[in-house]
């Protein structure tokens, strides 16, 4: 008979190797089992799809921050340094975004296929020493290798193309304000981020903001990867945190618990379809009018995005110098409107996002997108009135929360299992239509010394963008779906 052994006195490990296995193991039952691991990134009482959120949030906040909406802040800088026009400089952005819209498939398929987590480490490693070496730059051709060859592959391999997918497999019935408000990482990084960018471009150069961009990059994006979960089954939930059935409860194992999302079992872990969710495949997808339409309307937008973004502080010192300012005095004015701009945007997507939720989101689309060619309407003049400048940033950034309903409409239509591989393939025509926009838009200028010629049809292509979005219809369900709800 095993007898009790005391441990008072002695130390943890002779006590330990004194208790009988069998009670050992009797111990360890009931902690596993009555007890669940609590772990710091897995808060109490608080649904995880939020937290996948708020991990999207400010991964995508550095992401504009320091490169959708503050690498506008570089061109002019590059442009004078390296000796050459704003065309050249906006020829590589055109090589990164063919770049992005080649890889689109492959990564969307690579995200389904393993999950988001490891997508946003390779773009946030990539990316960050993108910016590193950028701070080395002296020649052209090594701008075009470090540009294409590091930022904009990693930049338009991770960040949003990770977690907004991982946010649509955590949210079904509030998918259009989650997305929303993951989509508010945008605007908070143009509000803040870029603004810090612009300080240290025009006080300690250029340089310096990109050496401290890759630094943050790499110490924040890292980290915040590890916790992102592939989909709410994975750790024994449901969407939008309803509740779960007896008969579905699992208890995780602590393999599980660890989540090892490179073991077979992860990397093959179904996403539970529901009760009236899309489950559309990837052929059926690209067989409904629906789908090209989306893709349309979404391309159509970023025909305008893709030039407004890259050229934005460029368009506003260009308007701003109408009232007499020098390039000087209106470089630290546009850096704050670029700013200005992501705030506006910050306070509307989680109400375009709700609204969204409870009305058609295709149809805000639409006003979203007037709402845009109004913007560029206003800057005709070039009067470089303040108050001018003012509409025009928050009437960009109204047309700016179209992209996280675009994100949501895509769930909307065709479901969870197959999301990001319908999303990558979207992104090769929507990638190779936009690609052009900052080229042809440098030429004008370089050519007239105004952008007055390119607002023009960037302003006609909105308005395309909103019918586009008016006409698009709900995807019927595939035959297999009706079968199977019939039986």
């Amino acid at each position: 008979m095993e007898k009790p052994v005391r441990c008072l006195g002695i130390g943890p490990a002779l006590c330990f190797r004194l208790i009988p296995h069998s009670i050992l193991r009797e111990l360890l039952t009931v902690l596993i089992e009555s007890k669940p691991k609590k772990s710091w990134w897995r808060p109490v009482n608080v649904f995880y799809g939020w937290w996948v959120v708020a991990i999207g949030v400010c991964v995508d906040a550095l992401k504009h921050g320091t490169f959708n909406r503050g690498f506008t802040l570089y061109v002019l800088p590059l442009s004078s340094e390296l000796g050459r026009g704003i065309a050249a400089i906006s020829f590589v952005e055109m090589l990164g975004r063919m770049e992005g819209g080649l890889q689109g498939p492959l990564l969307g398929w690579m995200t389904d296929r393993f999950g988001p987590r490891w997508i946003l480490i390779l773009g946030g490693v990539t990316s960050g020493l993108g910016f590193i070496l950028l701070s080395f730059t002296h020649s052209y051709f090594y701008f075009i290798f470090v540009y294409v060859g590091l930022l904009s592959l990693g930049f338009r391999e991770g960040y949003n193309n990770a977690t907004m997918p991982a946010v649509n497999q955590w949210f079904r019935r509030r998918r259009g304000l989650a997305m929303s408000v993951a989509g508010t990482g945008s605007a908070l990084g143009g509000a803040v981020i870029a603004p810090l960018v612009g300080v240290l471009v025009f006080t300690a150069g250029w340089r310096v903001s990109a050496m401290i961009s890759g630094v943050v990059i790499l110490a924040v994006v890292i980290p915040l990867s590890m916790l992102v979960r592939r989909s709410p089954e994975s750790m024994g939930l449901r969407p939008d945190g309803d509740p779960v059935p007896e008969a579905d409860k699992v208890i995780p194992s602590i393999a599980e618990n660890q989540e090892s999302e490179t073991s077979q079992a992860n990397v093959s872990r179904p996403v539970r379809i529901f009760s009236g969710e899309p489950d559309f495949t990837v052929k059926e997808a690209m067989k409904t009018p629906s789908y090209w339409l989306l893709v349309w309307a979404v391309g159509l937008r970023n025909v305008v995005h893709s030039g407004m973004s890259f050229l934005l502080a460029p368009v506003i010192v260009w308007f701003l110098m109408g009232s007499g300012r020098s390039e000087g005095d209106s470089q630290p004015i546009a850096a704050l409107f670029v700013g200005l701009m992501s705030f506006s945007a910050l306070l509307m997507n989680p109400v375009m996002g709700w609204l969204g939720d409870k009305w058609s989101k295709p149809k805000l689309s639409a006003a979203a997108m007037i709402g845009g060619a109004l913007s560029l309407l206003i800057l005709l003049d070039r009067t470089g009135n303040i108050w001018q400048a003012v509409l025009f940033v928050v009437l960009l950034a109204f047309s700016e929360t179209a992209n996280p309903l675009a994100w949501a409409i895509m769930g909307d239509f065709f479901g969870r299992r197959n999301y990001a591989t319908l999303r990558g393939w979207q992104h090769l025509p929507d990638q190779f239509m936009s690609m052009s926009t900052p080229v042809w838009m440098g030429v004008i200028v370089d050519q007239t010394g105004s952008y007055k010629w390119a607002l023009i049809p960037l302003a006609v292509v909105y308005g395309f963008a909103a019918v586009s979005y008016l006409i698009i219809p709900t995807p019927k369900p595939p035959l297999r779906l009706l079968t199977r709800q019939q039986a």
